[in-house]
């Protein structure tokens, strides 16, 4: 629910919720875990707002339960159809721009799947607020990656080159920002300079992973970017 749906007031009265909303967003993250990416990021935001709930975040949390409610035939599916050796690793990476309205922070969000000729099968998702304000989308797209990469994409990809029994494993990375697939390429950015000291990324850290036969970027269209979550 947009902020601009609700009445200036909502933003300041407690709400009536605040003793028990922890609870109710706890069991919603856990089946949203498992099988329903899409509501990370309202659950996220909401969880966000447990230690200073209003009535804003009582009509956001109506709204999140009627929608779960509504849609008990929305489910995450997978197929397996291939051996081993024929599968790979798919990461897709995503941001947004601001999406915060009262800290003007983005959100990062990653996609990891099990992909070959037949099958496709999530292994894991993510969405996380980024800890500090990024100045234009590339820069929020980059922290996205770096986040992507270091913290489930090069496990992931250890993990599964001993679950398929393949030391050939290689793991594609999906962007839908063309300037940061240029920037996670050649690993150097004028204007994203300060990104070491602001966010603590490092974007050689990003161009060595990429160089590397094992991990390769596309570019990725927005309309099939799975990490926008």
């Amino acid at each position: 629910m947009d902020d601009h749906l609700l009445k200036p007031e909502d933003f300041e009265q407690p709400g009536n919720l605040s003793l028990d909303a922890a609870k109710i967003i706890m069991k919603a993250l856990c089946g949203a875990r498992l099988v329903r990416f899409e509501l990370l990021w309202q659950i996220c935001s909401s969880a966000r707002e447990v230690s200073k709930w209003t009535r804003a975040c009582d009509k956001r949390l109506h709204r999140l339960m009627c929608y779960i409610h509504h849609t008990p035939d929305h489910s995450l599916e997978s197929f397996v159809g291939d051996n081993a050796q024929d599968c790979h690793i798919v990461l897709f990476s995503d941001a947004d721009f601001a999406g915060d309205l009262i800290q003007a922070k983005s959100t990062s969000g990653l996609y990891l799947a099990v992909v070959g000729p037949n099958t496709f099968a999530p292994t894991k998702a993510s969405c996380k607020k980024q800890t500090c304000v990024s100045h234009f989308t590339p820069e929020a797209e980059i922290v996205a990656a770096d986040h992507a990469v270091r913290t489930f994409g090069t496990p992931a990809l250890d993990i599964w080159s001993l679950v398929l029994q393949n030391d050939k494993l290689t793991m594609q990375f999906h962007e839908d920002n063309a300037t940061a697939v240029q920037v996670l390429k050649s690993g150097y950015s004028a204007a994203m300079r300060h990104i070491e000291r602001t966010h603590g990324v490092c974007l050689r850290f990003l161009a060595e992973r990429f160089a590397s036969p094992a991990f390769n970027v596309f570019y990725e269209r927005s309309a099939l970017e799975a990490a926008d979550v």
